[in-house]
């Protein structure tokens, strides 16, 4: 019984140690029709381990990426304010769609270590609210991709909504905890250890 406790609390630590790891593939694979001073903005489609693509702001200005180009990224979830307003200018571009060329300039501005396009009236007032507003924002619901291995931050970090898991995922792990609790239940069982309260 303590082999196979061992067993299990090894299994459980290396599941929650490749739950942290998050080191995923970001492919670019398209962008919308919005275009400032000749480069795309706003939204971006990018697939993460080859799913469905989903709609991403992009966070890096400096850099260019190419339709199909991939790169390694990690995950994580905005901490600093500069990715808390970053994250509120994203949600104001999906609920408020004529917002998001100035949403898309002010994430910029916050970013950008060389020249980014002329920042507008309207995305100066984005920039605003996002200072106003980014404690309103739950972390838990985005996802920063910063490149890994990559000097200068080449390619682009983006942000997006964090992507609620399949059911088809969940139920493979409540099957295979419930296939441990079987076996648990019949070790139990067969070593005449039978708990009762």
């Amino acid at each position: 019984m303590k082999r196979f406790s061992l067993a299990l609390l090894a299994l459980a630590t290396a599941f929650a140690t490749a739950l942290t790891a998050n080191a995923e593939t970001l492919t670019l694979t398209g962008a919308g029709s919005n275009q400032v001073d000749g480069d795309y903005a706003y939204p971006y489609y990018l697939s993460v381990n080859g799913a469905t693509s989903v709609d991403m702001m992009c966070l890096s200005f400096d850099n260019e990426i190419s339709v199909g180009e991939s790169w390694y990224v990690t995950e994580s979830t905005p901490t600093s304010v500069d990715q808390l307003e970053a994250a509120w200018l994203l949600e104001d571009a999906v609920t408020t769609p004529a917002n998001d060329i100035a949403d898309q300039l002010a994430a910029w501005s916050l970013f950008a270590s060389g020249p980014y396009p002329t920042m507008t009236t309207d995305a100066n007032e984005q920039l605003a609210l996002a200072g106003a507003n980014y404690g309103s924002v739950d972390a838990a619901n985005f996802t920063i991709y910063t490149p890994d291995g990559y000097e200068l931050n080449i390619p682009q970090t983006f942000i997006g909504e964090t992507p609620i898991p399949e059911p088809s995922s969940l139920l493979l792990l409540g099957t295979g905890l419930f296939g441990l609790a079987v076996i648990v239940f019949r070790k139990n069982r067969t070593s005449g250890l039978v708990l009762h309260s």
